[in-house]
């Protein structure tokens, strides 16, 4: 998968025929994967480019750069003339714009779900303590389970030092939690986390609590989203 995406997002580059790519321009904390129509480096996979196109059933991201490829098989030399999607395309840039939206929404759901679940494993589990590992300021992750909370007394601590954490209270509406450091298990520091993953990083969400909005006002009738996020542009039959 990503010696396809690399060989042919760096292909779309070399025949001028514009793509949507994934980038990061560094490893360093906070350093987030871009989405954009410039074949860049991706840090995190350690490629000089990453076109999402293996993958067009589930992502249209996939399907658009899919149908520039073939634009490339066919024209070759010329293809930049005869790509659904010329340079500098408007609605290139919409439909990026559109998927991003709609991506972080996917992935925000999925990790209000990863943390609901594993709130109530420690309700039920009756769980108290547990052992963590910071992070940065006062947020440490849980070592055997995916939760990422704020802790009273880590701050001041080295990345990456172990420490033992007691829980408070758990709000199953806001999914919050905190804790306070017990004991620090070890002294190593640094270097002990990466808080980008290879693709996407880590949800911001999943460090602490939601943020609800009540819509009051009576439903109008609401649509059904289908597989394309946000519908960000009608298919286009290649050329």
């Amino acid at each position: 998968m990503i010696l396809a995406n690399r060989s042919w997002g760096l292909w779309l580059a070399e025949l001028g025929v514009p793509g949507i790519y994934r980038s990061q321009a560094s490893m360093a904390p906070g350093v987030k994967v871009r989405m954009g129509t410039k074949a860049l480096p991706h840090a995190g996979l350690g490629v000089p480019a990453y076109a999402w196109s293996t993958s067009p059933l589930r992502r249209y991201v996939d399907l658009v750069n899919q149908w520039q490829i073939i634009a490339c098989a066919r024209h070759g030399a010329t293809a930049a003339l005869a790509a659904p999607f010329k340079p500098k395309d408007a609605e290139l840039f919409s439909i990026i714009s559109a998927f991003d939206a709609a991506y972080g929404a996917y992935n925000a759901y999925q990790a209000s779900i990863e943390r609901y679940w594993t709130l109530r494993h420690l309700q039920q589990q009756g769980v108290r303590e547990l052992t963590a590992t910071v992070i940065k300021d006062d947020l440490v992750r849980a070592d055997t389970l995916p939760l990422v909370l704020p802790a009273a007394g880590a701050q001041g601590l080295a990345r990456g030092v172990a420490v033992r954490v007691r829980l408070g209270d758990i709000d199953e509406i806001t999914l919050s939690v905190t804790g306070t450091v017990i004991e620090r298990l070890d002294q190593a520091a640094g270097g002990g986390i990466d808080e980008e993953e290879l693709e996407g990083g880590e949800s911001e969400f999943a460090a602490g609590p939601i943020s609800i909005a009540v819509d009051l006002s009576p439903a109008e009738g609401e649509a059904c989203a289908d597989e394309q996020p946000g519908d960000p542009a009608q298919p286009r039959q290649p050329l």
